[in-house]
């Protein structure tokens, strides 16, 4: 049995996703520039901003520019619609961005955390979810189609006080229906 799992664990670490990989720590990624996707090119050059427990104390995300997003105890919070997923403990947060053409919207963050995206009191459905690529540092991506209009983003359940967050347009599919 031993030696069954010492052959398999070459091979089964090579199943791992490649989202996995931690730009920080992956000795992997010390020699590679990673490709980021469309509009995450700002990825690495990140501001400072504090996550509010309300919309009135919630700061604005410019579209299109990375924030390292401090968060806040759970219970602290207080989210607009229902968090889209219970969670059990850690921090979260809100904050707000613009939307000024309508279009598919890519939430990226550095961590595990839920994202919610709400307008008028209600969340919104995403389109597509997923992870960033490889040695990035981006964790997930989760996209939503939106119209003009102010939006809050909910992040709930992250271990991590800080997460880093990105929020851009996807870019417009040619031919697309």
């Amino acid at each position: 049995m031993t030696i069954v799992l010492a052959l398999l664990a070459p091979a089964l670490h090579l199943a791992a996703p490649a989202a996995a990989q931690d730009a920080a720590t992956d000795p992997r990624c010390a020699s590679v520039r990673p490709a980021y996707p469309a509009g995450f090119g700002g990825w690495s050059t990140r501001t400072a901003s504090s996550a509010g427990a309300t919309p009135r104390t919630a700061p604005v995300l410019p579209v299109g520019r990375a924030a390292d997003l401090s968060l806040r105890p759970l219970a602290e919070v207080q989210p607009v619609a229902p968090w889209g997923k219970t969670p059990v403990d850690g921090h979260a947060g809100v904050a707000m961005f613009q939307v000024t053409r309508a279009g598919t919207y890519r939430v990226g963050l550095g961590s595990a955390a839920w994202v919610d995206v709400v307008r008028a009191g209600k969340p919104l459905a995403s389109s597509a979810h997923g992870h960033g690529p490889a040695c990035t540092g981006i964790r997930k991506i989760v996209d939503f189609r939106l119209q003009r209009g102010r939006y809050i983003l909910q992040l709930s359940g992250s271990a991590a006080a800080t997460v880093p967050v990105l929020i851009a347009q996807a870019p417009v599919t040619r031919g697309a229906a």
